[in-house]
């Protein structure tokens, strides 16, 4: 059950992201995670009552802290620069930046419990950054700048850095509470630190504008229902039943859906450079996971 639902959230998640590309054309990242994020939690408040999972008394003042932290930076921040990076690079590139979420999740293990860091660990961790390097090529597809670029796989970096933390911080809690109560929590805590930040952003306006119906939201919510509800659930479920090196491999099946769907449906062209990039990144996950 654990590496289906690993699977599951790869195809979910990669359907996602080709939605959320089609969405930031018109839509800024901020507000488009300000929309998906309303969405997700209405979702799964629904989902928590119907499964019967509202005790929230049963839950550790302290405990509540980590998932609603937890929710603000791998949520709240980390779909935010997730989504201003999908802009600024497209679906190809981004996927393979996504593959520095493994090295993160293994670093931020170490320094929280110590796990063992090897040298495959490294020789992982180079091949993944390799295939963000061979990205930058002309023949990856369409070219840009190279402060564009490298803005952007900044920014991408942040955001897979600060999605691993925070769901280090929740790792030692999966076995304690129901994950669609879990996940609800979290959900509020990167709904809550948009909500605190929107009256101090000056495109506030501009934000509050895409809320109110649309023809972008089609998208918007097919991307809030499949990536921000569904493989939400998924994607804790599948750490919960399974070894958490298969899970997060399979999890990482997500680069090569999302190239897929790229040229499928974003009409970005696949080329040989992408697929060797794409392979260079895979295995390294591989190693790592190994």
């Amino acid at each position: 059950m654990g590496e289906l639902l690993a699977l599951l959230t790869a195809l979910l998640y990669s359907g996602a992201v080709i939605f959320y590309k089609k969405s930031v054309v018109d839509a800024p990242p901020f507000a488009l995670n300000l929309f998906k994020n309303s969405v997700a939690l209405v979702l799964l408040a629904v989902t928590t009552l119907l499964l019967g999972q509202t005790a929230l008394t049963s839950i550790a003042p302290r405990d509540l802290a980590i998932m609603l932290a937890s929710g603000a930076i791998g949520i709240g921040l980390s779909d935010t620069l997730f989504l201003t990076t999908l802009k600024r690079l497209g679906a190809s590139r981004t996927a393979l930046v996504d593959c520095l979420y493994s090295p993160f999740v293994i670093l931020f293990s170490y320094l929280t419990f110590r796990e063992t860091l090897t040298t495959h660990v490294l020789a992982g961790g180079m091949l993944i950054i390799g295939s963000v390097l061979l990205s930058s090529r002309r023949g990856f597809g369409a070219p840009m700048p190279r402060k564009d670029f490298w803005g952007g796989c900044a920014i991408g970096a942040a955001a897979m850095a600060t999605v691993a933390y925070a769901v280090i911080m929740v790792k030692p809690l999966l076995h304690q509470y129901p994950l669609a109560l879990m996940s609800a929590i979290r959900m509020t805590g990167g709904l809550l630190v948009l909500l605190v930040a929107l009256p101090f952003r000056a495109d506030r306006k501009s934000v509050v504008a895409i809320l109110k119906p649309n023809e972008n939201w089609k998208w918007m919510l097919a991307g809030a229902f499949l990536g921000s509800y569904l493989s939400i659930i998924t994607w804790l479920a599948g750490f919960k039943y399974s070894q958490a090196g298969v899970v997060a491999l399979l999890n990482q099946t997500s680069t090569v859906f999302i190239l897929l769907f790229a040229w499928m449906f974003l009409r970005e062209p696949m080329t040989r450079i992408k697929l060797l990039a794409a392979g260079m990144a895979f295995a390294g996950v591989a190693i790592l996971l190994y």
